[in-house]
């Protein structure tokens, strides 16, 4: 039972913060990525920083004549409830799950999100986000 608890805890936590996170930063991100339109592929490469926003990408940009196509990386590390876990209090008296996370069992999923970037004649005129992570 306690194992149980420990996973649905976790899934909880999980969901809670892939739920309320993305669209605040979907926002941002669209706002940020909107004052690339009317640049050109060349000044986009230059200037566009998806770190500033917290995000971590590829580091292979895609250019074909009618598209740039940057993929957001977003891994996602979920432990396993097992021996490796316990249950103890932070500062404030709350109980918290600890992993030891050298030694716990754990999935490691990797989600991403392609922006793409629509061109004519070499300058962006739309974007498009594709994947689960946008």
């Amino acid at each position: 039972m306690h194992k149980i608890q420990i996973i649905t805890l976790s899934l909880s936590i999980l969901s809670l913060v892939a739920c309320q996170t993305p669209s605040m930063r979907t926002q941002n991100l669209d706002a940020y990525l909107q004052n690339f339109i009317g640049q050109s592929s060349d000044v986009i490469q230059q200037n566009l920083n998806f770190k500033t926003l917290g995000y971590q990408t590829s580091q292979h940009v895609e250019q074909t004549k009618n598209q740039l196509i940057y993929t957001i990386l977003r891994p996602i590390y979920i432990p396993v409830a097992g021996s490796n876990a316990s249950i103890s209090s932070n500062a404030m008296g709350a109980p918290m799950i600890r992993y030891d996370t050298a030694s716990t069992p754990h999935y490691d999923v990797n989600f991403n999100c392609k922006v793409v970037f629509n061109l004519e004649n070499g300058v962006a005129k739309s974007i498009n986000y594709y994947g689960k992570a946008c």
